[in-house]
């Protein structure tokens, strides 16, 4: 019972987290050019696109596999063709607030969000090796 509760509240607090990364990363992406913040990553624009969409990716997997359990390969593949489609819906939206529309952004988030689900792979298998092998709760 113990540990239904936690798990519950893990995926509650996945879910949060996520929800707000969603929304701040949209947010970020649909800032009008001119905006004072945009100066700041002149010049690092595809390590923006990258990092943002490895963390998505991640968030993602992490908060279906804590809400439903284990992850198969077909599902971080599911993860990854949605992050990829999100990614070219965020690019497409961004031209009615006069921002680029770049090929080259939606590249660096699709190779983004394949390194966050390796990562996530690569953590899992970290944290199941370091499981006590008698702890069946």
């Amino acid at each position: 019972m113990a540990t239904s509760k936690k798990r519950i509240s893990y995926a509650t607090i996945c879910q949060v987290l996520l929800a707000g990364y969603l929304m701040a990363l949209l947010t970020g992406t649909h800032l009008p050019p001119g905006t004072p913040v945009l100066p700041l990553i002149e010049g690092i624009d595809k390590v923006c696109h990258f990092s943002a969409y490895a963390i998505l990716a991640a968030l993602i997997a992490t908060t279906w596999q804590v809400a439903a359990g284990h992850l198969m390969n077909a599902h971080l593949r599911w993860v990854w063709a949605g992050v990829a489609i999100l990614g070219a819906i965020d690019e497409l939206t961004q031209i009615p607030v006069g921002r680029d529309c770049s090929f080259w952004d939606w590249v660096a988030d699709i190779f983004g969000a394949a390194v966050g689900l390796l990562l996530f792979v690569g953590v899992r298998r970290l944290m199941l090796r370091q499981e006590p092998a008698g702890d069946t709760q």
